[in-house]
C-alpha cells in the first residue's frame, strides 16, 4: 500500500519520494492505481461520451450516404474504457523513453527502470486531469455536450485561444497546470534517482516536456475537427 499511497504524496513530499523510488523503483503498484483510476473516470464519463459519439456515427454514415442503423456505439464506448490500462502503459513507455534519451544525453547514463517509476509517479497529475474534466462536464451538463471538442475542455492555453484547432491548438491545450507540475515533478524524480542537480533534472524534464507536447500535438491534428 505504500506505493499507492506515494501517488499522493509525490504531490506534497516528492523528494522523499523519489528517495524510496531511488532506492527501489516501484511501477507495478502505481501503474494499477492509475489503471483504476482511468477506468473508473472512463465509466463515469459514458452518459458524455456515448451521446457523441453516437451523434459522430450517424453524421459519418450520412455523409457517405450509407443507410440503416449505425454501429453501435455503446460498444465502441465500453471498448474505450477497457482499453485505458493499454494506453496507459503505451504512454508510460513513450514518455520514459524520452525521458531515457534525455537523461543520457544530459545527465549520463540512464536508468530506464527508475526512470519509469518516476514517469509513472509523475503521471497522477494526467489522473487529476481526467478527474477535472469529468467535474466540468458534470457542471456543463450532458445535454451541453454536442461534440468530440466539448468532452475536452480548455483548461491551459488554450483557454486564450479557445477557436485554434489543429497543431497549435493541441500545443496550447498541452500546456496546462497539471502537464506542468507533472514534468516538475518528473525534473524532481531524475535529480533524486540518478543524484543530479537539480538544474540538470529540470533541464531533462523540460527537453523531454517540449518533444511530448510536439507528439501530442501532431496527434491532436488526426482528432475530428482538428484539421
Amino acid at each position: 500500500m505504500g506505493a499507492v499511497f506515494d501517488l499522493v504524496m509525490v504531490l506534497f513530499e516528492p523528494t522523499a519520494v523519489f528517495e524510496r523510488v531511488r532506492e527501489r523503483p516501484r511501477f507495478l503498484a502505481p501503474y494499477v492505481a492509475l489503471a483504476v483510476l482511468q477506468v473508473v473516470i472512463a465509466l463515469l464519463m459514458l452518459p458524455y461520451t456515448r451521446p457523441v459519439m453516437e451523434a459522430a456515427m450517424a453524421q459519418a454514415m450520412q455523409a457517405r450516404g450509407a443507410t440503416g442503423a449505425p454501429p453501435n456505439a455503446g460498444a465502441f464506448a465500453y471498448l474505450g474504457v477497457v482499453a485505458q490500462p493499454i494506453i496507459l502503459i503505451l504512454l508510460l513507455l513513450i514518455g520514459t523513453a524520452v525521458v531515457w534519451v534525455m537523461a543520457s544525453l544530459f545527465g549520463g547514463e540512464g536508468k530506464f527502470g527508475t526512470l519509469l517509476s518516476v514517469v509513472t509517479y509523475s503521471s497522477i497529475t494526467f489522473g487529476l486531469q481526467l478527474l477535472v474534466t469529468l467535474l466540468v462536464l458534470v457542471v456543463r451538463g450532458a445535454e451541453n455536450i454536442q461534440s468530440p471538442a466539448d468532452l475536452q475542455p480548455a483548461l491551459g492555453l488554450d483557454l486564450l485561444a479557445p477557436e485554434t484547432k489543429g497543431f497549435v491548438g493541441g500545443l496550447l491545450k498541452g500546456v496546462n497546470p497539471f502537464s506542468i507540475v507533472g514534468y516538475w515533478l518528473t525534473g524532481i524524480g531524475v535529480s533524486v534517482t540518478h543524484r543530479l542537480p537539480r538544474s540538470t533534472g529540470y533541464a531533462i524534464a523540460a527537453a523531454a516536456f517540449v518533444v511530448m507536447l510536439i507528439v501530442g500535438a501532431s496527434l491532436a491534428m488526426l482528432g475530428p475537427g482538428n484539421r
